[in-house]
């Protein structure tokens, strides 16, 4: 067993537990924007690349306290690097964040960590000099009250959001990992229809759909060039695309309907977008998650909260249906004139915005 690190929006772990929970993996601990849990190294390919809501998956190699540059070398050096990384492998550190530790320039432990991970090799490899080749190894360092935490990023470079599909962005687009949190946090399945009144780009109902789907997000990360896992086929990892589902997205914006329908078909998923208003949709009694990401920001902050306002014919129209809205509007229960369930705050864009939950 490994212990893996779950990167993901601040504000929003409880999805990834969830995932990780769903998935029958232990959590050791929670902090902000990071989920740690346990997992066995073959189970790496599968959580790579279907869990969701995860900007990063980090597997732990080390952790020490740490005084000095000659104790982080020392405790690098002793550290079995043989059992990741092959010979003439690439060491690339990719991040280096310190926080209230005595080690505090970023370039100096980036430098030491780099050179005690190349001469274990050599000395692991019997070998007096090291020609790097295009296999690399990503590797994320965190310095925290004296204590290292030294990891190898599945990923590198691009972080697990970017699922490809996305070319085109509309102002205040949500993430991929944090529309598939909305979705996974709503509780909603495909057994149930599911409503973005206001798609924009179609990020809500896309990552719906390949969540109903158990699509694999991309097939493109760093660990699947590693000896590890160097025999992995990503097309033996479970897929089930070929499920039924009803989304439907909605936008006045025609040309917001033309980007999603773009978005959608790069991604490979059916998905129903429309223009249409919210005002315009038809009533029903059925149970329906409605799951969007609200107008905001200082283009449409005139006339807000009349929106906000209209929204209340959702609730009227739809008097089974469950809400599930994200929105910097602090206000918003008392326009939609609905308590919420549960509420969760984050940032988005560089805008702290409330995901509220309605659904009893």
């Amino acid at each position: 067993m490994v212990e893996l690190i779950a990167l993901c929006t601040a504000g929003l772990e409880a999805a990834p537990s969830f995932e990780i929970k769903k998935n029958g993996y232990k959590i050791i601990n929670s902090s902000s924007g990071k989920v740690q849990f346990l997992a066995s190294l073959k189970d790496i390919p599968n959580i790579v690349t279907h869990f969701r809501t995860v900007d990063r998956i980090l597997i732990k190699i080390n952790e020490f306290k740490v005084n000095s540059f000659d104790e982080l070398y020392d405790n690098i050096f002793q550290t079995k690097w043989k059992d990741y990384i092959e010979k003439n492998g690439k060491v690339v550190v990719e991040r280096v964040k310190i926080t209230n530790s005595k080690l505090s320039a970023t370039g100096a432990v980036a430098s030491v960590i780099k050179k005690a991970i190349y001469e274990n090799l050599k000395k692991s490899y019997k070998t007096n000099i090291w020609v790097e080749n295009e296999i690399i190894y990503p590797l994320y360092i965190y310095l925290k009250n004296n204590k290292a935490t030294i990891c190898l990023d599945t990923t590198y470079k691009d972080s697990l959001a970017k699922r490809g599909y996305r070319i085109t962005h509309l102002p205040n687009s949500l993430r991929e990992t944090i529309a598939a949190s909305m979705v996974i946090l709503s509780k909603w399945n495909k057994d149930y229809t599911l409503i973005d009144p206001f798609c924009g780009s179609g990020t809500i109902p896309i990552e719906a759909a390949l969540y109903a789907s158990n699509s694999i997000l991309r097939k493109d990360y760093a660990f699947l060039q590693w000896k590890i896992f160097r025999d992995v086929n990503l097309s033996s990892v479970t897929v089930n695309n070929t499920s039924n589902y009803d989304i439907y997205g909605y936008d006045k914006n025609y040309k917001a309907i033309e980007i999603a329908k773009e978005n959608a078909k790069r991604a490979n998923v059916k998905v129903h977008f429309e223009k249409k208003n919210m005002e315009s949709l038809e009533k029903s009694d059925d149970l329906i998650y409605f799951i969007s990401n609200l107008p905001y920001g200082i283009k449409v902050e005139d006339n807000i909260k009349d929106t906000y306002r209209k929204m209340r014919h959702l609730s009227r129209a739809f008097p089974n249906a469950k809400f599930f809205f994200i929105t910097p509007e602090d206000k918003f229960e008392e326009y939609f004139e609905k308590r919420a369930n549960k509420k969760f705050e984050f940032q988005n864009s560089g805008i702290w915005v409330w995901y509220y939950l309605f659904y009893e």
